[in-house]
């Protein structure tokens, strides 16, 4: 067996190789985030400075959503080993700039965590700049945006942000108007993804909601009943570039809908097909296991096999914003009772979270803090 010696490092048959191609598509992966990161904040900065300019936010509101979403993506870079600095994901000048005016976020992309991911954010400032809850409006400035955020690979072709969530849900109380929207968690790594769901069941969503992840986790379980008249939709959601590499996966998706045609979602897709591609999702098993009282639209005999845990669903986000609106919901849920109570299991989440920004080597105190944009 032949061995190569370079630079002191051993190599046997095959392994340098190998080692040539996990560095490759490290640094692509890397390039991509990278990419990912500053074409996401453009379309961000862009939408809220021209909303401000016609007034449809306040320049105080729009800074608060600017500096969060500044915050939560140069937050990822920290936590990606090896780490990607806020200079490596802005311009130079963007970078000279953006660290002197809001010196704040600089420091605490370090040491607060953020409370949501970008997706969800943007999905926020949508709804308050559009001022209103009609599903079609808020996707179809949704679908614009995504458009807008695509970047291209090292090869040069356009694909998709990875910031972008794949999956988008949307629901309402029996009949009214009030949508609830909500986005599939969105990361690059699986333990960064492990740290924004316990950092949404520990700090952001409605506490019912939370527990109901919990409970998945820990005992495969319903937390609790909704009372009648929860409806909820959800969509893959493909920007036009994403959607023509995925044709395939799409044409697939759309004739196992087959006998859903007719449904909200799928005249809702219908009609925004000029601004994007929209798919009616059925819930997997995992959401139809924490809420199997819920109308679902597409809702087929048959639930995919979830391969991601519990709480990595648009549909908890929006549940979320729903039991936040509207108490006489959260007074009619029909709890079940578990031998942890919720705050034993909401404390599991902690640690893990802990222990997760721990290995990251993370810098934060004692007591884990959260990026408040108000300040």
């Amino acid at each position: 067996m032949q061995h190569v010696v370079e630079e002191g490092v051993l190599f046997t048959p095959g392994t340098k190789e190998r080692t040539k191609q996990f560095v490759k598509k490290e640094f692509e992966k890397r390039q991509n985030f990278v990419k990912s990161g500053r074409q996401f904040l453009d379309t961000f900065r862009t939408f809220i400075v021209d909303s401000v300019k016609v007034n449809r936010l306040t320049k105080e509101e729009g800074g608060a959503y600017f500096k969060e979403m500044l915050h939560v993506i140069l937050f990822y870079g920290q936590i990606n080993r090896p780490i990607i600095n806020p200079e490596e994901i802005l311009t130079e000048g963007e970078f000279v700039i953006l660290s002197e005016r809001f010196q704040g976020v600089f420091q605490k992309c370090k040491t607060h965590l953020p409370t949501r991911p970008p997706y969800t954010v943007l999905l926020d400032a949508i709804v308050a700049i559009r001022k209103t809850r009609d599903a079609k409006d808020i996707l179809r400035c949704l679908l614009d945006l995504t458009n807008k955020m695509d970047v291209t690979n090292h090869m040069g072709e356009k694909c998709g942000n990875n910031l972008v969530s794949t999956v988008i849900s949307c629901c309402y109380f029996r009949k009214s108007a009030d949508n609830y929207f909500g986005a599939s968690v969105s990361c690059a790594a699986w333990q960064h993804r492990q740290i924004m769901i316990d950092i949404l069941c520990c700090k952001t969503w409605h506490k019912d909601i939370g527990w109901a992840v919990c409970v998945g986790n820990k005992y495969n379980l319903t937390a609790f009943i909704f009372p009648s008249g929860v409806h909820s939709m959800a969509f893959n959601i493909y920007s036009s570039a994403k959607a023509i590499i995925q044709e395939r996966k799409i044409k697939l998706a759309e004739e196992r809908l087959g006998d859903c045609l007719g449904t909200r979602s799928c005249e809702i897709a219908g009609a925004l097909r000029e601004n994007g591609k929209l798919v009616p999702k059925e819930p997997c098993n995992k959401c139809f296991r924490m809420f199997p009282d819920i109308n679902f639209d597409p809702n087929p005999k048959e639930h995919n096999k979830a391969n991601w845990e519990y709480g990595n669903c648009a549909e908890c986000e929006s549940l979320s914003q729903l039991l936040n609106s509207d108490d006489q919901i959260v007074r009619n849920l029909d709890r079940t009772t578990f031998p942890q109570s919720p705050e034993q299991l909401r404390n599991e989440k902690y640690d893990r979270l802990n222990q997760n920004l721990r290995k990251f080597e993370f810098r934060f105190e004692d007591t884990i803090s959260y990026y408040n944009n108000q300040e």
